[in-house]
């Protein structure tokens, strides 16, 4: 008899969502660590395990170190109103009533709430056929409460008729597709040191979210579900949701905090809206020109030092016109070079001087030197005042005869390479030119008068150093945009000559903006820097001096980056409209602490605290109670220094007096004796 073929035992089928449930289960499993368990069967051929083996193996389990064991805390207690973890109190609140209208943004006040919380959202898409069935009922049932209404001659219910418009209007959005329908849950966990500071967050949190009209309630007896549904495992334990549609979910985005931080660059500061930090490289932007405006004190230049500081350590030359002497320790401790422009300083720096190469479409012939001659033309109008168009086609003339006579035209190559004139040269051409003898007159005071050996000796200042910084705060003031503008133009033939990564810091940059020409030429190197690889950077506490230069403007619009400090109530409705700031943003500037401010970088823009080191603020810090400390620290510590050798001197001379004494008399010999 044919024995009968054994059928196996029908399997449980698992439905879907629990299969994707225990699927989510192993996954989080296997992250823990919690599915590496060594096998407690013995393989094929084997003696099965005893006892004893199998006690051992689960004692080994145990002993391995999981990632569980790394992030568990070391001890938990649930209570009904909260959960004790470690050393904290926590808490979990989820939202039952919402508003019927809530605008973009509205989260933004709980996001940069300065407390430790955790915010979790579930949303969970709905079936719109269903949704469409149900609606279609509820509008009939809507419909027929007020037509029951009208017939029985009751005033008319505003509220159904809201309801059956809210219901249409919804229906037609999810008809076209515009609009879906979702489950939205939301739930708020806090953490604090004690209960008291717990109440204190709780208060704060509900005050912040029902002046919008969303309600909370805490999570009681369910706390440690309340708890695991906000921590990053996507699993939603009290399920307690809210039908909302596209656009409704869309306002409570949370993330909707300006937010400033690259993977490259330096160290600003600390966005003021949420604590995060403000670190970009203004080599990307699409230029790296930048402006400062700020009141004294404010800390502008505090900011321009720091971010020196910091880009020299990526590299960066730094090149610096420094009015007041401010960068000399900075420049000291980077071991840069400073140089001192004045009539006593032994550097000199020759307007006439040409770029050694320059490549591009400046490198054709006659392109240099014609540059040059415009340069040349701005510096003179500073030095000569306004001139007429006849003296103005003189001078001209007078400033190609005087390279002539080095043999320097339009059609010299390489005009760099050969040794440029002096302003001695100009003069002597200027007196032997018919109506060039008043001009001559005036440029003698720069060569044989007070002002002499200033601008009228060769060059002999070298850029060989990765900090240069230019001092003219020993300068007469008539002589300061003169010598600045000197000091540019020759920055630029540099700067053109070889082409790397720079800086050029130009402070109170106000002393250029009075004049149309020096204006103008710095209008003009910021307009080109790009193409250099250089970046300026212009400070000013006279932002209405700097904007009512024709040139003022045209610079700032071609600056990607802007710093705006602590501003002046009387100055700060010009930059209000320069730069389209809200009324909030207004205020903020004029009740800015210290390195307080706003940083424009192209289209975004953030609230910025200016954050240096103890190290860093020792080197770049201006304010007179600190250099004045500092300055008494060093006097102390030279004392210190002094003190011991001064100690040690006078031991040595007690010896000496000692050793005197000890050294026993000799008697004199008698007369007898002596020769």
């Amino acid at each position: 008899m044919a024995k009968k073929p054994e059928t196996p035992p029908p399997q449980k089928s698992i439905p879907a969502p629990e299969q994707k449930a225990q699927q989510k289960s192993s996954l989080l499993d296997g992250l823990l660590g919690l599915e590496a368990k060594t096998s407690g069967k013995a393989q094929e051929g084997e003696a099965p395990l005893t006892k004893e083996e199998k006690e051992a193996l689960k004692h080994y389990d145990e002993g391995i170190q999981k990632m569980l064991d790394l992030i568990a805390p070391a001890a938990m207690k649930v209570n009904t109103k909260s959960i004790i973890l470690n050393d904290e109190y926590v808490r979990t609140f989820y939202v039952y009533n919402w508003p019927n209208f809530i605008y973009p943004n509205w989260l933004s006040q709980l996001v940069n709430f300065d407390a430790k919380f955790e915010m979790a959202h579930f949303i969970y898409p709905s079936d719109n056929k269903a949704i469409m069935r149900m609606l279609r009922k509820k509008v009939t049932e809507i419909r027929s409460s007020i037509r029951m209404l009208e017939q029985r001659g009751i005033v008319r219910d505003p509220t159904l008729e809201a309801a059956l418009q809210d219901a249409e209007e919804l229906r037609d959005l999810l008809a076209r597709g515009q609009e879906k329908l979702f489950q939205f849950g939301m739930y708020v966990t806090i953490y604090a040191e004690d209960e008291l500071h717990l109440k204190k967050l709780q208060t704060d949190i509900e005050s912040i979210l029902g002046g919008k009209l969303v309600l909370t309630k805490p999570a009681m007896f369910q706390m440690e579900h309340g708890w695991t549904s906000t921590l990053p495992l996507c699993l939603d334990e009290l399920e307690i949701g809210r039908n909302m549609n596209t656009e409704s979910v869309s306002t409570s985005f949370p993330f909707s905090s300006s937010d400033f931080t690259q993977d490259r660059g330096i160290l600003y500061g600390i966005n003021r809206h949420n604590d995060s930090l403000v670190i970009f490289d203004r080599f990307t932007l699409p230029n790296a020109n930048s402006n400062i405006f700020a009141t004294s004190g404010a800390g502008k230049s505090f900011t321009a030092k720091m971010e020196m500081l910091r880009y020299l350590m990526l590299g960066v030359e730094i090149l610096v016109i420094d009015p007041e002497n401010e960068y000399t320790n900075l420049c000291e401790a980077v071991g840069g070079s400073f140089i001192p422009l004045s009539i006593q300083s032994p550097f000199r720096i020759n307007p006439f001087d040409l770029p050694q190469a320059i490549r591009g479409e400046e490198a054709a012939a006659g392109e240099t030197l014609r540059a040059s001659v415009i340069n040349l033309h701005g510096l003179f109008k500073l030095m000569l005042g306004t001139l007429s168009p006849t003296e103005d086609g003189i001078l001209d003339k007078a400033i190609l005869d005087t390279y002539a006579l080095r043999n320097i035209t339009f059609e010299t190559k390489s005009p760099g390479e050969i040794p440029p004139p002096t302003m001695h040269d100009l003069v002597d051409v200027l007196m032997t030119t018919e109506g060039g003898e008043d001009m001559a007159k005036t440029l003698q005071k720069y060569t044989e008068g007070s002002f002499a050996g200033l601008f009228d000796k060769e060059t002999n200042v070298e850029l060989d150093n990765k900090m240069i910084v230019f001092q003219i705060r020993d300068l007469e003031e008539q002589l300061r945009p003169i010598a600045i503008y000197i000091a540019l133009n020759f920055l630029w033939n540099r700067i053109r000559s070889e082409f790397k990564q720079r800086l050029l810091v130009i402070d109170e940059a106000w002393n250029l903006m009075q004049y149309e020409d020096s204006a103008r030429f710095l209008y003009g190197i910021v307009k080109r820097a790009r193409k250099y690889y250089l970046g300026i950077t212009t400070i000013t506490q006279d932002v209405d001096d700097f904007v009512e230069s024709p040139y003022g403007r045209p610079i700032i619009t071609n600056s990607s980056l802007q710093i705006l400090m602590k501003q002046s109530p009387a100055t700060v409705d010009s930059l209000q409209k320069l730069f389209y700031l809200t009324d909030g943003e207004k205020y903020l500037l004029v009740n800015s602490d210290v390195g307080q401010g706003i940083l424009f970088a192209g289209y975004k823009h953030v609230a910025i605290q200016m954050i240096a080191g103890p190290e860093e603020t020792a080197l770049i810090t201006t304010k007179p109670q600190e250099v004045a400390a500092q300055a008494a620290k060093k006097e102390e510590e030279a004392a210190a220094l002094a003190t011991p050798d001064i100690q040690e001197e006078l031991p040595a001379s007690e010896d000496v007096a000692q050793s005197e004494e000890s050294i026993p008399e000799v008697e004199a010999p008698p007369e007898e004796e002596r020769t």
